[in-house]
């Protein structure tokens, strides 16, 4: 109540923090930043992994391995991300009870296959040009395949952090589902979701600089080989 009053007497500002002024509402405020940071952290591996994985898989010299790759690459890039979220939420449910986990899984499962997909056919499309160039394959020629669509695998890995809230879709029990609920039993709408929105943009600017790290890294690898 003092920061209140103090920003309206100072600056003007009708702020209003109802996540901090009841027992319940700190409570899902704190779950909510948890529970977004492991989504967050679980969709970047998801995106890395998947990317690593179907980029293998289309630049395979097995053709049903490449082919089969290609029609899940195609499907994936071709079906919005709310309707690949249902999907993976639905099989989830049919496998294990609902539950906060479980949605949190499926939305981690659903963001890296939809981003990992994209990030994939990049590293499939620098191994077919290392082969140009005449490149053997191995795996010397994948890691270069890799730091050569390093900029591509960056793009797509701050797609999944930047798309982490869609999982309230789904009622995975993140940030922007946490003070939905608390903006839906008190006020200050307007300060909450300004708040969500400094949150996404500090972890997103965060999520850029560790990705231009990785980015730096896979790049400094092409140049050794």
């Amino acid at each position: 109540n003092a920061v209140e009053e103090w920003f309206e007497r100072n600056l003007g500002l009708d702020l209003t923090l109802p996540m901090l002024k009841t027992a319940p509402a700190l409570s899902l405020f704190v779950n909510g930043v948890v529970n977004s940071l492991i989504l967050i952290a679980g969709a970047l591996g998801a995106t890395l992994g998947f990317a690593i994985a179907c980029g293998f898989a289309l630049g395979s010299e097995w053709r049903l391995l490449r082919w089969t790759a290609r029609i899940v690459t195609v499907t994936l890039q071709s079906s919005p991300i709310v309707l690949t979220l249902v999907i993976a939420a639905a099989v989830a449910n049919a496998i294990v009870p609902y539950s906060s986990a479980v949605a949190i899984v499926a939305a981690i499962l659903a963001l890296g296959l939809s981003n990992g997909s994209n990030a994939g056919q990049a590293v499939s499309e620098a191994v077919v040009s290392l082969h140009h160039e005449g490149r053997h394959a191995g795996a010397g020629l994948f890691i270069q395949a890799l730091a050569r669509s390093a900029t591509s695998i960056v793009s797509f890995l701050v797609n999944a952090a930047k798309g982490t809230p869609i999982a309230s879709f789904i009622g995975a029990p993140e940030l922007l589902s946490a003070l939905t609920d608390i903006t839906s039993f008190s006020s200050g709408r307007v300060t909450t979701y300004c708040l969500l929105l400094v949150f996404y943009t500090v972890v997103v600017m965060i999520v850029v600089w560790l990705c231009g790290k990785l980015r730096d890294w896979l790049e400094r690898g092409e140049v050794r080989a």
